[in-house]
């Protein structure tokens, strides 16, 4: 079979999507963001547990929000916002979703504790959920799923329930320089 087009976004222009294990979600150039798939932990933002068959835009949180990325994991997904706010939503555990708890959230929620985002990602290894984030001032972050120190942030095994700056990582961007590299091997 060969790629068909999405029905339900077709009169959409769609500058991103990102695919979770059992679902995914799609970004309109206009900045609004769609979900579709799996929806039993709420990893598709519309305030229930419902799945999806057919993308449906995510409003809530998201109505007055011009997004500009999107990351989707195995059950929670992240969306970036224009002004740099990074929600969250879906299945809480191991602090995944980084709200300092582990509840799941069935709607997108501003992760307070990380402002000035960049850019956004969702990850899974094994059945450790994670994320990672940047920020515009170079600093980059991990929270969730400690096991096997998957997070790289120094926390051998810990979980990770709010954002934590990687120690010796800085992104280099306009009107910054990278920090030296670490002596290796």
């Amino acid at each position: 079979p060969s790629p068909r087009r999405i029905g339900g976004l077709r009169s959409e222009h769609i500058s991103a999507v990102a695919a979770g294990a059992r679902h995914s979600l799609a970004l309109s150039s206009g900045g609004s963001v769609f979900s579709f798939g799996w929806g039993v932990c709420g990893q598709l933002g519309h305030g229930d547990k419902r799945s999806r068959l057919v993308p449906e835009r995510i409003c809530g949180a998201l109505a007055a929000v011009r997004a500009v990325a999107v990351s989707a994991g195995c059950e929670h997904s992240l969306v970036l916002a224009a002004g740099g706010a990074v929600y969250s939503f879906g299945y809480g555990s191991h602090g995944r979703l980084g709200h300092g708890d582990e509840e799941e959230r069935l709607e997108p929620q501003p992760i307070a504790s990380l402002g000035g985002g960049r850019t956004v990602g969702a990850g899974q290894y094994g059945l450790a959920a994670y994320s990672v984030a940047s920020t515009a001032s170079g600093d980059a972050f991990a929270f969730g799923c400690g096991e096997d120190d998957a997070l790289g942030v120094g926390a051998r095994s810990e979980n990770l329930l709010r954002p934590r700056r990687y120690p010796h990582l800085r992104l280099a961007g306009e009107g910054r320089t990278e920090e030296s590299p670490r002596e290796c091997c």
